[in-house]
């Protein structure tokens, strides 16, 4: 049984050698800062940097402190099939970290939607930035039909259903049922999320009952 002294004495060892990595460490010279930033920088720039933030500081608590920018785990691979443009969904924790001491924070969490290939990019929260990803990718969406709510969207197997696939035939223009398109369903109650990779094409299922706050864009 390892006794608690060796738990530490392997603890105190880890850190040794953790400090003598950071030591021999050369500076941080990549193009991304080690803090929040609203600047524009390439998905890859902003994981590096991120990654070097949890090399120097840790990996506990690491998303509320640092305040940076890091892959949105749930648009994880969220629209890889539309053709001409691409989509990295992140995320940046900007509440508070103090714990209980006075302070003058101010922020909530904050997303970001970026196309490289174009070096687009917009802020907001998350309902915004896909909408304005599908405004620069996807121009003429909103005025998509809205599937009623009464069509079974998947089956048991979570597949596209055959209601689906007839109603979408019969209403959506040949040209929106290619890979990476969407789809605009109508919701009702807590489940107005836009949802990726839920379309019949691989693209984002879209709430047509979600308003998201009008958040300016940057191009």
């Amino acid at each position: 049984m390892r006794t608690a002294a060796a738990g530490q004495l392997a603890f105190d060892i880890d850190t040794l050698i953790h400090d003598a990595d950071l030591q021999a460490a050369p500076p941080w010279d990549g193009p991304a800062p080690l803090h929040f930033t609203s600047a524009y920088y390439p998905p890859e720039d902003l994981a590096a940097a991120f990654a070097r933030w949890v090399f120097e500081h840790g990996s506990f608590g690491c998303i509320p402190r640092s305040h940076m920018w890091h892959p949105a785990i749930t648009m994880d691979g969220a629209n890889t099939d539309t053709d001409g443009h691409d989509l990295s969904v992140l995320t940046a924790d900007l509440r508070c970290d103090h714990y209980g001491q006075r302070c003058q924070c101010v922020g909530d969490l904050i997303y970001r939607a970026i196309c490289q290939q174009c070096r687009w990019h917009a802020d907001g929260t998350e309902q915004h930035v896909v909408e304005a990803w599908h405004d620069h990718a996807w121009p003429g969406w909103r005025t998509l039909p809205v599937i009623p709510a009464a069509i079974t969207r998947r089956d048991d197997q979570n597949r596209p259903g055959t209601k689906l696939a007839a109603w979408i035939e019969e209403h959506y223009p040949a040209d929106w049922q290619r890979p990476g398109a969407p789809i605009r369903t109508e919701r009702s109650g807590l489940g107005t999320r836009h949802v990726p990779r839920r379309s019949p094409w691989g693209g984002f299922d879209l709430s047509a009952t979600t308003h998201p706050p009008d958040v300016p864009s940057h191009e």
